[in-house]
């Protein structure tokens, strides 16, 4: 954090402590007399740290039963035996408010904050997917029910004092950060922002180890012959981690047979080992915004893969055997040189959720997908734009959209999203340089024609001189320009 002026906040007074206690309680029901004792002896042994109160506080919201308040006073007191160090005794309070988060997932989601660098604000939609790609939001049936309980789950630690809120983001605090890295123990190697130049050597690499988070190095190196042997592992971070020239050795992923998660964001490496053909319990793969990847070597194994984002991998032109990845359930092509993907790639893909592609399409794998809730494609023929029009038309859950016609361009570029969250929040069609018919969907036409949603609100034409037919547009009651 950048700062002025660094400002030392004294512990508080009991007397003070005792009131910021009850403030962030927030209790409508008068605590009786034996609780109100109890609430000294927390707020004592919370040794007049402001964040330690709050966090304590937050944390017994709701509870009303006398056990409760001794049990935790108990726990506070086990946590001073052999700590001298007033931090140190802060984190083992500030474990408590962990301990009664009691949700299992719930746990695990505030300790995935952690693999972040310090002081990062990241944001609730992209954590929410993290969350999501390591199973830890799972059992529902769409994305947007998905997002909601992440929502839900982002403001419980919010509420408890153990992230702190600003706006579209989230952050830890330092000593909070601390406390989940403390948490983890060996199970976790956290290196994140720390100006790496190179990979953790062998020793670092134990067999404990689950989650490894590398995020934003400088990493120029990486040994050749490395080989990790971590049976467990199943996230690893190398995100913005690994500079230009860097190849990752075959043998790296020959041990980390239970990897899930493989997170390799802007860096910039140039191919991917073929050992990642053989992840098989791989759930998510992100290489967005890797500019200089020219080769994935071929997927076809990978059928627990549920997401694969290489939006911005702008010098990759095909990926091999993407049709067998069943479970997939999110596919970002976006600004690669993908332009067109092979015959019923998209017809075998029946459990996506979210699609996006710059490239040309099947109207007919479309209709087929039923759980699509994110879409972003183009067509290359006015039939098959129609089809896609027909199931927003139908769809029980209206849509948002954004649909663009260009007749000098023959390709039909759609926008879908059943979630305003999720970014479209329009219902427009554009129009350029169109010379048939125009029809809302039920509308009489003849001949060639482009249909209109009935619920759309924006249509907006431009060089259209050459229309032909107009059919139904009174029934566009939405219409607001």
């Amino acid at each position: 954090m950048h700062c002025q002026v660094k400002i030392k906040i004294e512990p508080l007074y009991q007397e003070e402590a005792e009131h910021l206690f009850l403030e962030e309680l927030g209790s409508e029901v008068a605590l009786d007399l034996e609780i109100r004792a109890i609430v000294k002896s927390i707020v004592k042994e919370c040794a007049g740290l402001p964040l330690g109160v709050i966090t304590i506080a937050r944390s017994m919201r709701g509870a009303t039963n006398v056990f409760q308040w001794r049990d935790v006073l108990e726990k506070l007191k086990e946590s001073d035996m052999g700590l001298r160090d007033m931090e140190m005794k802060v984190l083992r309070n500030l474990e408590i408010s962990y301990d009664l988060l009691r949700d299992h997932k719930v746990q695990q989601c505030f300790l995935s904050c952690a693999l972040y660098p310090e002081d990062k604000l990241i944001d609730k939609l992209k954590l929410i997917e993290f969350f999501i790609d390591q199973g830890l939001i799972d059992g529902l049936n769409t994305r947007k029910k998905q997002y909601d309980r992440g929502l839900a789950i982002l403001n419980k630690l919010e509420n408890v004092c153990l992230l702190e809120d600003h706006d579209s983001k989230v952050k830890m605090y330092n000593l909070i950060r601390d406390m989940a890295l403390h948490i983890m123990g060996a199970t976790s190697l956290v290196k994140a922002g720390k100006g790496l130049t190179r990979i953790p050597q062998k020793e670092y690499w134990m067999d404990a180890l689950e989650k490894v988070s590398l995020i934003e190095n400088h990493t120029g190196e990486f040994p050749l012959d490395m080989s990790p042997n971590c049976p467990k592992l199943s996230t690893l971070l190398l995100n913005n981690s690994l500079s230009y020239g860097v190849a990752i050795p075959d043998s790296f992923f020959k041990h980390l047979w239970k990897l899930k998660v493989l997170n390799l964001s802007g860096c910039k490496v140039r191919e991917l080992p073929d050992s990642i053909s053989n992840l098989v319990n791989l759930r998510a793969l992100l290489l967005t915004g890797c500019s200089e990847l020219r080769h994935i070597p071929c997927l076809g194994k990978l059928t627990s893969l549920r997401k694969l984002d290489a939006s911005g991998c702008v010098c990759l032109e095909a990926l091999e055997d993407v049709g067998m990845l069943v479970n997939l359930r999110y596919l970002d092509l976006t600004n690669t040189c993908i332009k067109r993907l092979p015959n019923r790639t998209l017809g075998s893909l029946l459990n996506l959720q979210y699609l996006k592609v710059e490239a040309v399409v099947n109207g007919e794998d479309i209709t087929n997908l039923r759980a699509l809730e994110i879409l972003e494609c183009f067509f290359e023929d006015v039939d098959d734009f129609n089809k896609c029009v027909r199931v927003i038309e139908q769809s029980n859950d209206p849509p948002y959209y954004e649909l663009k016609v260009d007749q000098e361009e023959p390709k039909f570029h759609v926008k879908v999203s059943y979630a305003a969250r999720f970014g479209n929040c329009e219902r427009s069609v554009h129009i350029r340089k169109w010379s048939h018919s125009i029809a809302s969907v039920g509308g009489d036409y003849i001949g060639i024609c482009i249909l209109i949603p009935l619920d759309v609100r924006t249509l907006a034409g431009k060089e259209c001189d050459g229309i032909t037919n107009l059919s139904g547009m009174g029934q566009l009651g939405n219409l607001s320009c």
